[in-house]
């Protein structure tokens, strides 16, 4: 099991680019993985990751998903508080308690993968003390190498 702990994290606000992940309707789904990667993979070939990097208030590289209007949807970009650029999006994190799931080896999407099916598939069981409070997922790159990363993933919670 990876190092798993509950911190409380202030609100934040992701600046980025969205896609709507299909083939589910959870916040989590074995299906999203690829489709999680091939847009990951479009925003840094196509230079829009790139655009936004100067807003950056922080060195980590941040990815979400969230359940939003009915669809789960999935971000790249960075946490900022500044002026939301011309064709990004933005996703806030509101201040609370968070689980929080660290790793580290291999690529960073198999990392986030493998965080979230603990969280969401084995840590939240009768036993432990706290649930999934339905808010955005955070998918966070520590020290920018996603070929052989040091991740979190922040899962919002609440005591049960």
């Amino acid at each position: 099991m990876n190092k798993v702990k509950i911190e409380k994290k202030p609100a934040f606000r992701l600046i980025g680019f969205r896609t709507v992940l299909q083939g589910g309707t959870s916040i989590h789904a074995p299906q999203y993985s690829n489709q999680k990667t091939t847009f990951f993979k479009s925003q840094i070939e196509n230079g829009r990751l790139a655009g936004i990097r100067p807003l950056a208030e922080g060195p980590y590289g941040y990815a979400a998903v969230a359940l939003e209007d009915g669809s789960v949807r999935y971000y790249a970009g960075v946490s900022s508080t500044k002026p939301l650029p011309a064709g990004a999006d933005e996703l806030h994190f509101p201040e609370g308690e968070y689980v929080v799931l660290s790793g580290q080896g291999g690529l960073s999407r198999l990392a986030f993968d493998r965080l979230e099916d603990q969280a969401l598939g084995s840590l939240f069981t009768d036993a432990f003390e706290y649930e999934y409070n339905g808010g955005p997922i955070a998918e966070v790159l520590l020290n920018g190498n996603p070929m052989d990363a040091e991740v979190e993933v922040w899962v919002p919670v609440r005591k049960k």
